[in-house]
């Protein structure tokens, strides 16, 4: 039985390692950045339609949480989820004596760049 279990083990590790190691290459490229909020999205809207699903981003879509508040495309991306948790990381930069922001939304598995 120890062995059976030991084997168990042995092959879910295994089967979880390259899940991580995405999950290392992803957050690679966001050092520097800083989780500055947790919200749930509401609805988003663009030119031509809106809902209140989250259907991924597509380039000037308007992305509105919870809090009324809301972010901007900057990526197509396809994702299908109701009311999904984002994760929004910012960076600032600077650069020619002026500040901005650069702003990456985390949804599900799915890494987007916004703007504000």
């Amino acid at each position: 039985m120890k062995i059976f279990s030991l084997i168990f083990a042995l092959i879910f590790f295994l089967a979880a390692l390259p899940i991580y190691a995405k999950l290392a290459d992803d957050l690679n490229g966001l050092v520097g950045y800083t989780i500055t909020a947790s919200k749930t999205i509401n609805r988003w809207y663009d030119d031509k339609k809106g809902n209140d699903t989250f259907e991924g981003c597509d380039h000037g879509r308007v992305i509105v949480f919870d809090d009324n508040t809301s972010l901007t495309c900057a990526e197509y991306g396809y994702q299908y989820v109701y009311r999904p948790t984002a994760i929004i990381l910012t960076r600032k930069i600077t650069a020619k004596g002026k500040s901005f922001y650069d702003v990456k939304m985390v949804v599900g598995n799915e890494i987007y760049d916004m703007s504000i």
